[in-house]
C-alpha cells in the first residue's frame, strides 16, 4: 500500500495548493479523523506544510531552499480553477488590467466565482492586495463560457467608444475568444447597456 505522502505527491505534485477537501475526496474510504491524523503526521515529518486553514502543499525545493506557496496560487485554486475545471475568473479592475484594457494596477483583487453564494463578499487582505472580493456570477462559470463572461464583463464596465486604440485591440482579443454568437446569447444575463455596447463593439470590428 502506498504511503499517504506518496499518494498526495502523485496526485498533486510539489509546490501546489492542496485543499483539505481535495485530500478527503482522494481518500473516500478513509474517515475524516484518520485523514487529519495522516495530515498532521505528514506535517510533523516535514513532507507536507500547512499554508493556512484548510490549505496545504508538498514543499518544493528551489536553488535557495524551499519555494513558498504564493497567495495568488491559493486564490486561483480556491476560486478560479482546478486542472481543467474552471469555476471563476478575475473580474473588475483586475480583469481590465490583465486584459490590457487599463494600466491601473488594482489594490483590491476582484474575482467572480461559483464559490460565492452571496452577491459580494470581502475576504480581507492577502498577497499584497488590500482586499480580496469574490462575487457571485450572473450564471454558472464553466470552462466553456468563461471567455464569454470575461468579455461581457469588460464591455459592461467600459464603453468601447471611449477606448483608445491599444485597449480596443485588447478588447478584440477577448471578443474573438468569446465568439460573436455566444457573446450575444449570453448578453441576456447582463443589463440592457451590455447589449448596446455589444452592438457598438461589433460596429468597431472587435470580432473581426
Amino acid at each position: 500500500m502506498k504511503e499517504f505522502e506518496d499518494i498526495l505527491l502523485e496526485r498533486f505534485g510539489e509546490g501546489r495548493p492542496i485543499l483539505v477537501g481535495d485530500i478527503l475526496s482522494l481518500l473516500p474510504d478513509v474517515s475524516r479523523v484518520t485523514v487529519y491524523q495522516r495530515i498532521n503526521s505528514a506535517i510533523s515529518k516535514g513532507s507536507l506544510e500547512r499554508y493556512g486553514r484548510g490549505v496545504y502543499c508538498i514543499p518544493r525545493q528551489g536553488l535557495f531552499g524551499k519555494v513558498p506557496l504564493s497567495a495568488e496560487s491559493v486564490i486561483e485554486r480556491k476560486f478560479i480553477a482546478c486542472g481543467d475545471e474552471v469555476f471563476g475568473y478575475y473580474s473588475g479592475l483586475a480583469l481590465e488590467n490583465r486584459a490590457g484594457l487599463s494600466e491601473q494596477v488594482p489594490a483590491v483583487l476582484e474575482i467572480t466565482t461559483n464559490a460565492s453564494s452571496k452577491g459580494v463578499r470581502s475576504l480581507g487582505p492577502a498577497g499584497g492586495w488590500k482586499d480580496v472580493v469574490i462575487r457571485k456570477p450572473r450564471c454558472e462559470v464553466t470552462a466553456e463560457n468563461v471567455d464569454v463572461l470575461r468579455f461581457l464583463d469588460a464591455v459592461s464596465a467600459i464603453s468601447p467608444k471611449k477606448m483608445g486604440k491599444a485597449a480596443l485591440r485588447s478588447l478584440g482579443g477577448l471578443a474573438r475568444k468569446a465568439g460573436r454568437d455566444r457573446a450575444f446569447a449570453y448578453a441576456d444575463y447582463y443589463p440592457a447597456k451590455t447589449s448596446k455596447r455589444l452592438i457598438e463593439s461589433e460596429a468597431l470590428g472587435v470580432f473581426a
